[in-house]
């Protein structure tokens, strides 16, 4: 018997992990092999349950849009402004991406 259950908790969640780990070279079609796929796929299971990812905010997307392609602040805040963007608005979400 593989003597698994449901990953309910963060401590269930680490002994998982701990048993991943000394399984991890177990072949495949063994016990072994059999036990290590039910613990990686409750584990995933578990993970996407209790860590989804959250949307970055509005101010976070706008930098990272700026900074993967290596563009300057001021160019993209004139075009805001040309289409009718606040300078109040503006200068809200500047400051929410300032540490």
């Amino acid at each position: 018997m593989l003597n698994l259950k449901p990953i309910k908790t963060k401590a269930d969640y680490e002994q998982a992990l701990l048993e991943i780990e000394s399984l991890f070279n177990a072949p495949l079609g063994t016990p072994e092999g059999d036990k290590l796929e039910i613990l990686v796929t409750l584990v995933e299971a578990y993970e996407e349950k209790m860590e989804a990812i959250a949307l970055p905010e509005v101010s976070e997307q706008t930098l990272y849009f700026l900074e993967s392609r290596n563009l300057e602040a001021s160019p993209f805040i004139a075009g805001l402004k040309r289409r009718g963007v606040s300078d109040q608005v503006i200068q809200e979400a500047l400051s929410e991406s300032l540490p």
